[in-house]
């Protein structure tokens, strides 16, 4: 079925852009559209000190450490909010570990400086890796129970947790994309001359602009899960599970819209806002020394999300895992690698799956042969086990 995003008009942003101007009257709203006075805004930004940006970092990691719990039901919570685990340390992390270290594809400010903004992976520790305070410690371990032991069955009620837990995650993970955006709109360009107040704002504008649609999107798709997991039941959500027959050097969890599927074709049009995107989590874990990739969503049974998972499910078994980590490159952060096996892929495999990770980005558009590449030999492993609901 096609998605009725791929013939809604594109959404113009010319419109939306800033008209930054020099010189406005002091009581008149800044250009800038913080909704401040330009005499408490940009009119003394110039003589400002400029912001430290790596003390910045610290400011944002210290704002974002503020989180809540992402549970609907009207128990009550537990007083403390926890760094909860989108992947369980015990098993998924643990199981690609390297000296109880994992590679993150997620960059520091430091990085992105140092790197003229290609970062490299880097080392993380198990107890950092994958959390973000979205619990309350009693629901992050009641709710999430079923789903943390040594084995699991591909059954609808476990895939609907994996799902809940991911677009919890993403959730959070848009607001929080907000609250930075916001926070370097108002320090980014102190001591900076015009010109660059202008281009660094009207960035830091357009990307407003995306993030504001996203965070929409993933309310609208939380509550929705939020819905289900409130009545008990399961109408509108369906699942595919892939089981392998080794553990993959990657775990990963995410929600995203899927755009094209892995053959290229194109699913979904992004960049307008007519019509409603469907969105699919996907979750890479370890379970007794097999990983296990577990697709979910609420919505049609034949659209984007089951487009995308029966791409995969047509692809060869033995060449499934390789699709497999070029998607999670392409669409998530919240991924981590196994150090040995991303130190012994050739480099220009690592140059790939490090420009797959700014698809979607203001740096890299996502494109249909990024999704089809199979060039790119990555892990050998056999898909032994299918379940699609």
């Amino acid at each position: 079925m096609n998605h009725a995003s791929l013939v809604a008009p594109r959404l113009s942003l010319f419109h939306r852009r800033l008209s930054p101007l020099e010189k406005m009257g002091r009581n008149e709203r800044c250009w800038c559209r913080s909704g401040k006075k330009f005499k408490h805004c940009h009119l003394v930004r110039e003589a400002l000190e400029p912001i430290n940006v790596f003390e910045q970092e610290q400011r944002m990691f210290a704002e974002l450490r503020n989180g809540y719990c992402s549970l609907p039901a009207a128990d009550p919570c537990s007083s403390e909010i926890i760094k909860a685990h989108t992947i369980q340390r015990r098993g998924g992390l643990a199981a690609i570990s390297d000296s109880n270290h994992v590679l993150t594809v997620k960059p520091r400010m430091r990085d992105m400086i140092q790197s003229s903004g290609k970062p490299q992976p880097r080392k993380i520790g198990l107890k950092d890796a994958s959390v973000f305070p979205g619990f309350c410690s009693k629901h992050d371990s009641e709710t999430f129970k079923p789903i943390e032991g040594k084995t699991l069955n591909f059954e609808l009620s476990s895939a609907f947790l994996f799902s809940y837990r991911a677009i919890s995650y993403e959730r959070y993970s848009k607001e929080a994309e907000g609250r930075f955006n916001a926070m370097m709109r108002e320090v980014a360009d102190r001591g900076q001359p015009f010109r660059k107040q202008a281009a660094m704002q009207s960035f830091l504008y357009d990307v407003s602009v995306g993030i504001e649609m996203g965070k929409r999107d993933m309310e609208r798709a939380k509550g929705n899960f939020d819905n289900l997991f409130l009545t008990g039941g399961y109408d509108g959500f369906h699942y595919c599970g892939v089981r392998f027959d080794r553990v993959l050097p990657i775990v990963a969890c995410c929600a995203f819209h899927p755009e094209f599927d892995l053959s290229g074709t194109r699913l979904q049009q992004l960049g307008q806002n007519k019509v409603e995107l469907d969105t699919v989590t996907l979750t890479v874990t370890a379970f007794e020394g097999n990983t296990v990739a577990i697709f979910g969503w609420i919505g049609p049974d034949d659209g984007p999300a089951r487009s995308l998972s029966d791409s995969l499910l047509a692809i060869a078994s033995d060449r499934q895992a390789d699709a497999l980590i070029r998607l999670l490159f392409i669409h998530t952060d919240n991924l981590f690698l196994n150090p040995t096996w991303w130190d012994g892929l050739p480099n220009k495999h690592k140059v790939a799956l490090n420009n797959m990770t700014r698809s979607g980005t203001t740096m890299r558009e996502r494109t249909a042969a990024e999704y089809s590449n199979a060039t790119l030999d990555l892990f050998p492993a056999e898909a032994m086990e299918k379940v699609a609901e």
